[in-house]
């Protein structure tokens, strides 16, 4: 019922502006009286220049305007790379539909020298260019406000941008990448008035083969500064303190000149969060939990627990002439995390009913150094190469402390203590190197190298003190020193050869060269019961895997007619897998051929394919020894040695325009055998056994639905509703005290969203989120293994202000509907807010409030075989912060 009271509301707004308004069309020939495609017609508000819609002419050089204001002074703007401009005025009465003649666009002279004012927006080859000078933003708006004024663009509260209903995967400043892909660093911290062009495109990249369908490729918006600026350095300062001994702080400091570009970034937070990013209610309050982790994006927040964040970094771009550039990024990260988490389970074994409570502590600290770097040369114009190299070093040191009981409804079975320290060095490179030459127009090749090594160590020291309560000892102790080194490489080796010389089909044959080679090496020392502490050398799990893969392909690209793209291919991979199970003595190789043949189809907007692919064993899930080191647990040998082939079927339909956007995706995935787990359990003691085994075929599905509708209602109203759905169902096989079950998980997820933005001022964004998850079991009639569907509801809303006469507010609310216990709900409303004042330097006195009803938990309970679970993870509670945001820029202009 809401979603339709949404529905009429938007209709009625809809309605209602309309009655005031008018519509325009008309057609674009060029000097020869032909059609001319993809013309730029702008429509402007007469009085302030200001641009009110834009539009592309079609393959007929038609266009239409529709709800433009009525009695209003007009002007229509034509813009063409290869013609001149031609713009008119124009008013409109109320509800007329006015048709213009035809409209010739003049043709350029090649020795023609014009002088003018570039048009407002304008298409120039494939990028679309916004002139800013026509787009009016307050003083010391930032990037993002200005793109939110540009026809075409739209900005969400959580500040990802969409162009032609597609999401925008970078933003780039002059040219160049800043501080990778997070794109809101640059759209929330830089000066709108250094802008001079915002260009859109589809990143094509340096390569010259053949795009087979440009409506796949990732979107970038490229930000140019004024040329009058000969250095430009701007920046931000901020700071905040509040209860419960929150706070935070960064700086971000930026130098811009032609060719080069420099950005320093910092910042300490307590309040879990990564990123420099200082709009934090929509990163972990209430609606927007949608964060990515890693350095590459400076993104994240710390999901569990609590942490103190601290991060210093920058990035340089340099540019030499036309031919080289280089980028290197460098970030120093401390963080301190402090982790508890509580739950209980319930199971049942041979029909008897057991439980288990547990509590576990972690207290850890990191530090890390990344480095990200790219150089790229251009040979000259048919040849370049690319080298990308990473290294990440990260060291943690860190303890923890639980404890655990498992008991039945007449008895206590066990009881333990455990105690941890831990220390953790990691080392990894890899890099990316691409050489790519044209050796004629019809003909390409291409060497590509991929190299990760990876260095793992780890040392951990614990403490175990163990009570079964019916064995004839009841209680022990046990002292473990455990060393692990995990050392592992792997290798890519592509070489590509592409001929396009036949009209419409094309094709690629390529060799490739793969190699994997890991496992761990672990030493293991142990005291039991203060007896003295031996070498354990019977538990150490030692083992070698290497992988050696030989793959000769081709593959086919055929476009028989217009929006019609079929690709067909096929592969022979010979794989040779070597294991050498160490502590056993015990070497097994394995060489075995697989024809890998693809088919992908599209046709419009729909695209169906089929593929089959090879995965190397699980080996992961390796033990290559019996371990009973552990009083409460034992585990059983496991030995993954047969690869694994994998089929995947894919059907979707996608539909992108300015107004509505529709997505359908069905996907299919089969493996010919999948990874298993056996349990047995004492239902007398609690005593745990576990072994991992090879099982059969899986076969898992999902299906996705996406559609949204944009709409504007005058000139000052935009709405958008939006809908999602998700389908999915996960295969896995689990043997319980010898009785084998195949569980499947089904899961449904909808989520409904509307929006309605005035002016750009006032966002308003109500959302509802709906979840229901069933696990069913090929066991039937067997009352350890039991059936079960858990729901939950979230509803929520956020409402963005910005500056009016110098306040904003930032807010967002939730209402969700989650599991407290094994078998109760209860609701949590978590609430947040921010509140800006602009001063007349404009500086910001900022204030927030997280969590402001003190109610926010993070739990989750589920199934999985015939063991029901309960979780409870500790997290932020309410704060309240007081700061102050502080903005600069210099700028030294051009003599």
């Amino acid at each position: 019922m809401k979603l339709y009271l949404i529905v009429l509301l938007c209709l009625f707004f809809n309605y209602a502006f309309s009655q005031n308004s008018g519509s325009l069309s008309g057609t674009v020939v060029d000097q020869d009286n032909k059609p001319l495609e993809k013309a730029t017609v702008s429509i402007l508000m007469q009085q302030d220049s200001a641009v009110l819609s834009y539009s592309l002419s079609n393959g007929k050089g038609e266009f239409n305007f529709v709800k433009l204001p009525a009695n209003k002074k007009l002007i229509l703007y034509i813009s063409h790379i290869n013609s001149n401009n031609h713009h008119q005025d124009i008013v409109l009465a109320v509800e007329e539909k006015k048709q213009l003649d035809t409209i010739k666009l003049g043709g350029k002279l090649l020795d023609e020298v014009v002088i003018s004012v570039a048009p407002p927006v304008r298409m120039n080859k494939d990028t679309l260019e916004y002139n800013t000078d026509f787009f009016k933003t307050r003083p010391n708006a930032n990037a993002e406000e200005l793109l939110k004024q540009l026809p075409g663009l739209q900005i969400n509260m959580d500040g990802t941008i969409y162009y032609q209903g597609k999401e925008v995967s970078q933003v780039k400043v002059n040219g160049k990448d800043f501080f990778a892909s997070d794109l809101r660093i640059a759209t929330r911290n830089l000066d709108a008035s250094l802008i001079k062009t915002v260009q859109v495109y589809r990143d094509k990249g340096e390569s010259k083969k053949i795009v087979e369908d440009e409506e796949k490729l990732p979107i970038t918006i490229n930000l140019k500064f004024k040329k009058d600026f000969l250095r430009a350095s701007f920046g931000k300062l901020y700071g905040s303190a509040g209860t419960r001994d929150r706070y935070e702080a960064g700086g971000l400091f930026n130098t811009f000149r032609d060719t080069l570009q420099v950005s320093f970034i910092g910042f300490g937070n307590n309040i879990n969060r990564e990123s420099f990013d200082y709009n934090e209610l929509n990163q972990h309050g209430g609606l927007g939990r949608s964060e990515n982790y890693g350095f590459n994006d400076f993104g994240g927040r710390n999901y569990n627990g609590k942490a103190n964040d601290i991060a210093a970094g920058f990035n340089l771009n340099n540019d030499w002439g036309k031919k080289s550039k280089l980028n290197i990024m460098y970030m120093l990260k401390y963080k301190k995390e402090e982790g508890q988490n509580t739950g209980n389970q319930t199971a049942l074994f041979d029909n008897v009913e057991q439980f288990n409570e547990n509590e576990y502590n972690t207290y850890n600290n990191s530090l890390s150094h990344n480095v990200n770097s790219l150089f790229r040369y251009r040979m000259d114009t048919t040849a370049y190469f690319e080298f990308i190299p990473k290294i990440s070093i990260t060291n943690n040191d860190g303890h923890s402390d639980s404890w655990m009981r498992t008991y039945t409804k007449e008895n206590s079975l066990n009881y333990s203590i455990n105690n941890n320290k831990t220390e953790r060095s990691n080392f990894n490179y890899d890099h990316g190197f691409y050489i790519e030459k044209l050796l004629h127009k019809n003909h390409i090749i291409s060497l590509r190298n991929n190299i990760n090594i990876r260095n793992d160590k780890e040392e951990e020291n614990g403490n175990q003190w163990t009570q079964i309560f019916q064995n004839p000892v009841p209680s022990s102790s046990l002292f473990e020193n455990k060393r692990k080194n995990e050392k592992s490489n792997s290798t890519n080796t592509f070489l590509g050869y592409n001929n396009k010389s036949i009209e419409k089909l094309n094709f690629d044959f390529y060799i490739s060269f793969n190699t994997i080679e890991q496992g761990p090496q672990e030493s293991i020392y142990y005291d039991r019961d203060s007896t003295g502490i031996v070498h354990g050398e019977q538990f150490e799990n030692n083992y070698r895997f290497k992988s050696e893969e030989y793959i000769s392909g081709i593959k086919f690209f055929w476009k028989p007619v217009k929006k019609l793209f079929v690709n067909f291919g096929t592969a022979y991979a010979i794989k040779d897998n070597h294991f050498n199970l160490l502590k056993i003595n015990e070497r097994k190789s394995t060489s075995n051929g697989y024809w890998l043949p693809n088919i992908n189809i599209r046709f419009h907007d729909f695209d169906v394919s089929w593929s089959k692919d090879l995965e190397s064993p699980a080996t992961y899930r390796t033990q290559v020894v019996t371990d009973t080191l552990n009083p409460l647990i034992t585990r059983l040998p496991s030995f993954f040695y047969e690869n694994i082939l994998r089929q995947n079927a894919r059907f979707s339909f996608n539909k992108y325009k300015q107004k509505y956007q529709v997505g359908i995706h069905i996907n299919i995935n089969y493996k010919d055998k999948s990874e298993g787990y056996k349990s047995w359990r004492d239902v007398s003691n609690g005593h745990y056994t576990v072994q991992s085994f090879q099982a059969r075929s899986t076969s898992n599905q999902s299906f996705y639905l996406y559609g949204r509708y944009n709409f504007k209602s005058g000139k000052d109203w935009t709405f958008y509703i939006s809908q999602n759905t998700s389908l999915y169902t996960y295969q896995q096989y689990a043997s319980i005290n010898n009785v084998d079950n195949k569980l499947t998980n089904l899961g449904i997820n909808l989520t409904q969203e509307f929006s309605i933005t005035w002016k750009n001022l006032i966002g308003f964004t109500p959302k509802y989120t709906y979840s229901w998850n069933k696990s069913m079991n090929s066991v039937k009639n067997n009352p350890d293994f039991l059936e079960n569907a858990y729901e939950t509801h979230k509803i929520g809303a956020g409402l963005n202000i910005n500056p009016l006469k110098g306040f904003s507010l930032e807010t967002s609310y939730s209402l969700e509907n989650r599991a407290s216990g094994l078998n109760e709900r209860e609701n949590y409303h978590i609430l947040n807010s921010s509140f800006y004042y602009t001063l007349k330097n404009n500086s910001q006195i900022k204030l927030t409030g997280f969590d402001i009803l003190n109610q926010n938990r993070q739990n989750y309970w589920g199934n999985s075989g015939n063991t029901t679970y309960f979780q409870n993870t500790i997290t932020l509670r309410q704060y309240f912060l007081l700061g102050y945001i502080y903005k600069f820029k210099v700028t030294k202009l051009k003599n």
